[in-house]
């Protein structure tokens, strides 16, 4: 790498630190050394003592409260010796642990800490005074020793620096903070998974695009076998993907798996990027690794299988990554460049027997807005599609046209204004369900293709006072709204011929509240969602109305 390239990458790291600020980050605590969550690959060390001399010294026992007898110890007793914690993405740190080997006669009584976002670029924690601050260590190798740090700081790799030690500089560790781009995101019910094509395996009790996973007992696997196969995840709104995991196929005893893979990444799904990488981080492979960095380019053993694991292969396309050498291990990658997407693409590049894979997309889950193309279907759940979003609208009912009637149907008019993601409920951007002209008012939403649908949200205008005027009488005279689910357009017997999803009636006044969900008895498929009026049996006055100003329909 060039230093004017050096140079950009550092700019884009700092940025990404930037829109990786962790504001609303407020589970703070261990971040994966003493749960397993940080790998043994991601646990690094300028020097470790031969394991043929002591078999409890290694990078991979410097976790907090392991046995006694184990623990990072380094082969020089040397100030220059450092032991290094990749966190595979980037994390506001608050504070560390430290313990000593536990062996009764070793460990560190001081060190420093340094930190980086790129393991290439390092800063050292300071002190109040500006200069590189020595913490105090331990005084037995037993206990645990905490030192808060006198500021947060942001930062995805970590080391610790052995400066005066007990016998021998060997030391257990943890680092305290927050973490929150290090989460499944992309996953089902939420997350909508598709592929370039798929085997009907077993009638599809298998190979779907949703069994492509990461936590499916079985996997997704095209039916042809080439190059131009991909799986594809979309996230919602776009958020920072920081990794991957790829895994091979659960069911069967079929040994199917992919070892070499490519990620393309776009926003409308028409405008797609390869992921590309500098390989500039200084990685040493050990035999007892199960995973991998981005920039690896080594094969290494894993322990699970004894197989040598593929290694990525940097192109002038894109970054083909390892992937795996048996079925059931999990193939860790993070990133070193973060970006930002809905969608996400895996393509296989190369495999074994067949292409077949689970794969889990790492990242930070989105907050805030949905934004206008998404929903949530209540407060506290995550952004899904709105299917509905600016599709065509079709009305049987002429309340907002000339008082004659020229054809049945017509298009657009006010009932675009249901779709246009405004939640604003102003009767000047909702339109009108009544029977003036019509016996049963419906509203049509051509959702352009056959698609898969959960339930629907309407939005509805209650009035300014509801207890005063016409408008109570009308309200007062519907008696239910019904949601229809069907593959063709225009019908007016729809009661009789479309799938019903849901209705929702006047029963304990569930009707007049401002937000109504209709969920579906069970999934439909279909292109056309109906929204259908209906009014009170055998009441005197026969005209009722049902005021919509948004209609979002979730799959």
């Amino acid at each position: 790498m060039t230093r004017q390239m050096a140079k950009l990458y550092l700019v884009g790291v700092l940025l990404l630190g930037g829109i990786m600020s962790l504001e609303g980050c407020d589970h703070h605590g261990p971040l994966g050394m003493i749960t397993g969550s940080i790998q043994d690959w991601q646990i690094t060390a300028s020097s470790s003592y031969p394991q043929e001399w002591d078999k409890g010294c290694h990078e991979k026992y410097a976790r907090l409260y392991q046995p006694n007898g184990r623990g990072w110890c380094a082969k020089y007793k040397s100030t220059s010796e450092w032991l290094q914690v990749d966190l595979g993405t980037v994390a506001k740190i608050t504070g560390v642990m430290t313990q000593g080997r536990a062996d009764g006669v070793e460990w560190v009584t001081k060190f420093m800490v340094s930190y980086s976002m790129d393991a290439f670029n390092w800063k050292y924690v300071g002190d109040q005074y500006g200069n590189q601050r020595v913490f105090d260590g331990n005084n037995d190798g037993y206990s645990v020793k905490h030192s808060y740090l006198d500021q947060p700081l942001m930062a995805r790799f970590v080391k610790f620096h052995t400066v005066q030690w007990h016998k021998h500089p060997s030391m257990r560790v943890e680092i305290l903070g927050c973490q929150e781009c290090k989460e499944f995101i992309g996953l089902p019910p939420y997350g909508k998974i598709t592929a370039s094509d798929t085997w009907n395996f077993k009638k599809g009790k298998s190979c779907q695009p949703e069994d492509g996973h990461i936590f499916s007992n079985n996997a997704w696997c095209p039916k042809q076998n080439d190059a131009e196969q991909w799986l594809q995840f979309d996230v919602g709104p776009p958020t920072t993907v920081t990794g991957v995991v790829l895994k091979g196929r659960g069911d069967t005893r079929r040994k199917h798996w992919v070892t070499q893979f490519k990620i393309s990444y776009s926003n409308d799904s028409k405008t797609w990027t390869f992921y590309k990488d500098a390989s500039n981080l200084d990685f040493k492979p050990s035999n007892n690794l199960t995973s991998s960095r981005s920039s690896i380019s080594t094969p290494y053993v894993s322990t699970s299988s004894n197989s040598v694991l593929p290694s990525n292969r940097p192109t002038s396309e894109a970054m083909e990554f390892g992937g795996n050498s048996d079925k059931d291990l999990e193939r860790y990658h993070y990133f070193n460049h973060p970006f930002s997407a809905r969608f996400i693409r895996i393509h296989p590049v190369a495999w074994h027997s067949h292409i077949a894979m689970r794969v889990g997309l790492i990242g930070c889950p989105h907050k805030g807005q949905c934004g206008e193309a998404f929903i949530r279907v209540n407060n506290d759940t995550p952004c899904v599609e709105n299917l509905a979003y600016k599709k065509d609208t079709w009305i049987n009912n002429k309340r907002h046209y000339k008082r004659h009637i020229r054809n049945h149907w017509t298009h657009g008019g006010h009932a675009k204004k249901v779709v246009d993601g405004h939640l604003e409920s102003s009767i000047h951007s909702c339109t009108i369900l009544d029977n003036f002209y019509v016996e049963s008012p419906i509203m049509m939403v051509d959702l352009g293709a056959k698609t898969k649908i959960s339930g629907a949200i309407l939005i509805t205008w209650q009035g300014e006072d509801p207890d005063k005027g016409a408008f109570k009488d009308y309200m007062y005279n519907l008696d239910k709204l019904l949601v229809y689910v069907d593959n063709n357009p225009k019908l007016d017997d729809i009661q009789k011929t479309g799938q019903m999803c849901g209705f929702i009636s006047k029963v304990n006044n569930a009707l007049y509240q401002e937000k109504l969900h209709v969920s579906c008895s069970s999934p439909m498929t279909g292109r056309y969602v109906y929204i259908e009026a209906q009014g009170v049996p055998n009441r005197w006055s026969r005209l009722f109305s049902a005021i919509l100003c948004e209609v979002m329909v979730y799959g």
